[in-house]
């Protein structure tokens, strides 16, 4: 078995990392949101108890497995084996007390060999604004490292703080790989009408979105209401370019409106934290969590289930459950947003985790679904082969 186990590892097969890392993300998904709800009444791992722990989870184990996914190409086996081990560690040590140092080094290396493998190919791009995935991915990489660091060290304000402003570096690659995605879809179904989408990828509005995000970023430690007016203003240009790619023309392709709101989320949530930014953060967690829920659940499972689709060979126009986890998300967007503002607190909280569970729990049977379709697919060329080389 050891034999088997070792030739399977070495073996110089190319694989695709998204199958790992979209399934892992969506099965820690499905779990981490109830298990932070139950432990928060002490039926869970304790470290979820405290929000700090949650968030990092969800913006530095489940977002960078979305990263991991989407960007990482085809490569050898052994390589994704070794990046999903350091991940899965990451995640285990994260969620034990005692092993917070050890959630330091595994995220560590997670992270560097993350940013060592993508952030050289990125490098090439000939534009500025191709390029700015560079940087970003870099700092959100370097965010990972340091925030575990201050979990180490018990700095809990400073971890606080730069979990609620990393939020800011995940709005703008949204904000970025959202609109690559859907501007050329969106031109394509254009094109299948016989009409001509002008704006597309509308690189004057894009710059715009780079520009107000990152000196929001830089200016909220010194001056947090110019940085919330750049944040308000993030959000309205974020909203006018979704306006001009005139979705209401795609009604036949229910997966690129579906893709639509998850961006319109992030408009709005951009321009709710810029709001609440200049009200002296009176709410930050709701606006966090129009990005975080509505705009990041959104987007992150119809990414995936666009994605994995695409790769075997089929229309995400085909697929109904699309829509059904969208609008599910929706609904644990907007009873996550209320439970800020209701007596109903504990019970909104509770059907806004059951339906952001049950949202991936539908991703996740898509991509295993898909999974098998093409291993039966392998299985039938590989007998075909061996049935033409015998005649």
């Amino acid at each position: 078995m050891n034999s088997a186990f070792s030739l399977w590892f070495l073996a110089e097969t190319k694989t695709y990392p998204h199958q790992w890392f979209f399934t892992a993300a969506s099965i820690y998904a499905i779990l981490m949101v109830p298990l932070a709800i139950l432990a928060r009444h002490g039926y869970g791992p304790i470290m979820l108890a405290a929000p700090t722990t949650h968030a990092f989870e969800m913006l530095f184990g489940f977002v960078l497995a979305l990263i991991a996914g989407y960007l990482l190409g085809p490569m050898p086996r052994k390589k994704v084996v070794v990046f999903m081990f350091f991940w899965i560690l990451a995640r285990i040590s994260g969620l034990i007390l005692d092993m917070t140092v050890f959630s330091l080094i595994f995220n560590t290396v997670f992270v560097f060999l993350l940013a060592q493998h993508l952030l050289p190919k990125l490098w090439v791009a000939k534009k500025w604004r191709n390029r700015m995935l560079v940087p970003l991915l870099g700092l959100i990489c370097v965010m990972a490292a340091t925030i575990a660091m201050t979990r180490e060290l018990d700095s809990y304000e400073l971890q606080r703080y730069l979990l609620r402003e990393s939020v800011q570096l995940f709005a703008l690659l949204m904000l970025f790989m959202g609109g690559r995605m859907l501007a050329p879809a969106v031109a394509g179904e254009f094109y299948r009408q016989g009409i001509e989408l002008e704006a597309r990828v509308q690189p004057n509005i894009e710059a715009g979105l780079i520009v107000t995000v990152a000196g929001a970023f830089l200016l909220n430690p010194i001056l947090p209401s110019i940085a919330g007016i750049l944040l308000i203003a993030c959000g309205i240009l974020a909203m006018i370019r979704l306006i001009r790619w005139q979705l209401w023309h795609c009604s036949a392709r229910p997966d690129l409106i579906c893709l639509g709101i998850g961006y319109a989320w992030l408009a709005i949530g951009l321009i709710l934290l810029g709001w609440v930014k200049l009200n002296d953060g009176q709410y930050y967690n709701s606006a966090i969590h129009a990005i975080t829920v509505g705009a990041l659940g959104t987007l992150a499972a119809n990414v995936i289930v666009r994605v994995t689709l695409l790769h075997v060979k089929q229309y995400p126009s085909r697929i109904p459950q699309i829509v059904t986890f969208t609008a599910i998300m929706t609904v644990a967007a907007i009873t996550r947003i209320a439970a800020d503002f209701s007596g109903d607190r504990e019970l909104l909280l509770a059907m806004a985790a059951t339906a952001w569970s049950v949202s991936f729990l539908i991703v996740l049977m898509i991509l295993l679904n898909c999974l098998m379709q093409k291993d039966v697919g392998f299985s039938r060329d590989k007998r075909k082969s061996v049935d033409d080389s015998a005649t």
